[in-house]
């Protein structure tokens, strides 16, 4: 008999208890020390011995080709300074517009093709309807010009004139008598302007219209374009002069695409000659050549070489639509001896009618100072409606020919 009191009689353990009083006896815990010691090295040497996979490495599909440009598009050299001149343009159309002048009334009293590092650019002298609140007109004006062209400065030349400045540059002589006085202008000895509508072949519509205009226009066809001969016929029937837009390779390519069927630099003389041939036989009607883009082809003087001379080999004259200033055109024609044209004014890098139409007598003003200018626009709506506003209003004096009757440069 277990004479303890209950008090001093050891409990019976049950549940947890029991099982961490078994557990915490030395032998139990030294099992479970080597089976975690053990486990603990072969992590170690698993960790230490595998091999590193490579990165992973994402599957993008295709590379993806750089977004195409509008399969037919155009491009245009023009100098900094010239677009900024175009802006401010715009800006007194704008200001015009504002304050509810006429636009017709505006007097393009003269133009002149100066130079600014090596690139041309439009100074012009312009007579403004009259202005009542000439105060209110500067406002108006420099507010707007400062929209398009934050650098731009806009000068109070005293009580009838003003200047606009851009990077330095005086571009803009703004006339703003209350009565606008009768401006002395150069004597007309036969000017002659010629306009060439480029990227024929797509839009007949358009093509019907321009057609229709009073105006000896000259059209530059795609030859591989959807519509390539219905726009030949549709031109030879009002006997219209017609050119071979030739594509050639841009300096964007290939994210500025000419088209399978342009002229490239990498290309060798027979694959040129082979492209020549195939894109010449598609317009047997043309008389001459312009180049479509080509501001990196025409800087290439063996390419050009060789395309000169097939050009004059069938014939044809070459007009250089000049995308490029540093076009080699005008030296290369003069050593395979082609008769050679070379573009003045682009009409239609801004598509706004009033925009278009002081290009147009922009174009008016160089042929009158140089004797002659060729203009080159394109088959878009706002050409056509200027066209039409600008024939009604064109200045008599400069006669508008055809290309093919204008002399060539050389």
């Amino acid at each position: 008999m277990d004479e303890r009191s209950p008090e001093q009689k050891p409990s019976k353990k049950t549940g947890f208890d029991a099982f961490f009083a078994k557990v915490y006896r030395p032998g139990p815990l030294i099992a479970i020390f080597i089976v975690a010691f053990v486990a603990l090295v072969s992590l170690g040497v698993s960790l230490l011995t595998e091999k590193t996979p490579p990165p992973e490495v994402i599957q993008a599909g295709p590379a993806a080709s750089p977004e195409p440009a509008t399969p037919r598009e155009y491009e245009e050299a023009t100098s900094e300074l010239e677009d900024f001149v175009k802006q401010a343009d715009l800006a007194i159309i704008e200001t015009l517009r504002d304050l509810g002048l006429p636009m017709a009334d505006l007097d393009l009293v003269d133009v002149e093709l100066r130079r600014f590092e090596g690139h041309d650019y439009h100074y012009q002298v312009l007579q403004f309807p009259k202005v009542d609140n000439r105060g209110q007109f500067l406002v108006t004006l420099r507010k707007r010009l400062f929209e398009r062209l934050p650098d731009a400065a806009l000068f109070d030349n005293g009580d009838d004139e003003a200047l606009v400045q851009i990077n330095g540059r005086i571009t803009h002589r703004l006339l703003l008598e209350s009565r606008p006085r009768i401006i002395a202008r150069p004597e007309a000895k036969g000017p002659k302007l010629a306009i060439v509508i480029d990227d024929v072949g797509e839009n007949q519509a358009l093509l019907k219209g321009l057609i229709a205009l009073d105006l000896p226009l000259t059209f530059a066809v795609w030859p591989n374009a959807s519509f390539t001969r219905k726009a030949v016929e549709l031109i030879s029937q009002k006997q219209r002069d017609i050119l071979v837009h030739f594509p050639m390779e841009p300096r964007g390519y290939p994210k500025v695409d000419p088209g399978d069927d342009a002229l490239f630099v990498s290309m060798s003389d027979a694959e040129l000659l082979d492209r020549i041939r195939s894109n010449l036989k598609a317009i047997p009607e043309a008389i001459g050549v312009n180049n479509h883009m080509g501001s990196r082809f025409t800087t290439h003087e063996p390419g050009m070489a060789v395309a000169l001379a097939e050009f004059k080999r069938h014939g044809l004259f070459f007009l250089d639509s000049m995308t490029s200033p540093r076009s080699v055109g005008e030296s290369v024609a003069r050593s395979t001896a082609i008769s050679f044209y070379k573009r003045d004014t682009f009409l239609d890098n801004v598509k706004d009618v009033n925009a278009i139409v002081l290009q147009l007598r922009k174009a008016e003003r160089v042929a009158r100072h140089n004797g002659s200018a060729i203009a080159i626009g394109h088959p878009h709506k706002a050409t056509l409606e200027a066209l039409r506003a600008w024939q009604k209003t064109r200045d008599p004096s400069v006669s508008m020919i055809s290309l093919s009757k204008l002399p060539p440069k050389q």
